[in-house]
């Protein structure tokens, strides 16, 4: 299939995709998609965009050939007329290849806490710009169009998880803007906020979807499944104390970020 017809296919499908953090509940979100009537619903499914996320960033011409050549075609042979994807990694390098394109996918932004983000990673140990699972999955500083941060290489290990989480809501607010300004439907959620069903139809109805159960069981099924936990991970370290002095090194972070880009993104977040 030539990359025209494979275009074609795919502007004939809805495409939903997430702008998050990550550790924020994203596995639970695929599942809440998976409510939604015409709609298939995924975590992370594969082609998984961590093999060429690296080298994606600063070089768009490497996302945009993982598009056509594996993504968008696993997309295209999905049975859905609704393709929902809850992976964090899209909006790291992969989302302005798909303008590019033609393909303006839906934006559901789903935040959690900067803090209680950060605080996540460092007690995983999965440090950004600085453990090997962080430079395979996040961004760095040292990547090209990230918030500069002045002498990150000698900041405390949770400044830097503090710093991708402000990079993240950059990102999201950036995104939301040119996504809107070429028709895509945006929603922002929380975790809190989806595990309730006022805030599953606000979801819904922002997106206009619908739901492919009949609502009673719906309703049955998603309050059993919001009482399980969600974002647990097997592998925090148990031995990792944490800093004290969170709101100090948070503050220092933001003196240190490029002030530009604070007063263009993050206006309402000050030192």
């Amino acid at each position: 299939m030539g990359n025209e017809e494979l275009i074609k296919q795919i502007r004939r499908k809805r495409l939903i995709f997430t702008v998050t953090t990550g550790r924020s509940g994203t596995a639970y979100l695929a599942a809440v998609f998976g409510y939604v009537r015409g709609a298939n619903s995924y975590h992370e499914p594969a082609p998984e965009y961590v093999a060429v996320l690296r080298q994606a960033q600063g070089h768009p011409e490497v996302a945009r050939r993982f598009l056509l050549e594996e993504k968008l075609p696993a997309v295209a042979r999905d049975a859905a007329g609704i393709y929902v994807e809850t992976s964090h990694l899209a909006c790291k390098g992969f989302l302005e290849p798909l303008l590019e394109l033609g393909i303006v996918p839906d934006l559901v932004i789903h935040r959690r806490p900067m803090r209680d983000v950060a605080v996540s990673l460092y007690t995983m140990g999965t440090i950004p710009g600085r453990s090997s699972k962080a430079l395979r999955f996040y961004l760095s500083p040292a990547d090209p169009g990230v918030i500069p941060l002045a002498d990150w290489e000698t900041l405390h290990d949770y400044q830097l998880c503090y710093w991708y989480c402000l990079e993240i809501e950059r990102r999201a607010r950036k995104y939301q803007k040119m996504f809107e300004g070429r028709g895509g439907r945006i929603v922002a959620t929380t975790l809190a906020g989806l595990k309730t069903a006022t805030g599953l139809r606000r979801v819904l109805t922002a997106l206009d979807l619908s739901l492919k159960f009949p609502a009673w069981l719906t309703r049955l099924r998603f309050l059993r499944n919001s009482r399980f936990k969600v974002n647990e991970s097997k592998v925090t370290k148990k031995d990792v104390t944490l800093p004290e002095n969170l709101l100090e090194l948070e503050h220092d972070v933001l003196g240190r970020v490029d002030s530009g880009e604070l007063e263009k993104w993050l206006p309402d977040i000050r030192p």
